[in-house]
């Protein structure tokens, strides 16, 4: 199974070495989605800009932005 790396960019990247093994490149984009939403509500502001997803040979192959969740 092939090995995702989830970072958190924001002018500073915050690497991460370990990573996860998932199925498939959509899922490793469903989860960068739900990764941004839980720093969106942890983190309450806009300081984190992306998580970008990158292969364990770390080619980025997808990036998704960091929103606040407006009510």
């Amino acid at each position: 199974m092939p090995r995702f790396h989830f970072e958190i960019v924001d002018g500073y990247t915050l690497g991460d070495p370990a990573g996860m093994e998932l199925p498939t490149e959509r899922a490793a984009k469903n989860l960068a989605h739900e990764i941004a939403k839980q720093i969106s509500i942890d983190v309450g502001d806009t300081r984190f800009k992306n998580v970008v997803v990158k292969t364990d040979e770390g080619k980025a192959i997808y990036s998704t932005p960091i929103r606040l969740e407006r009510d």
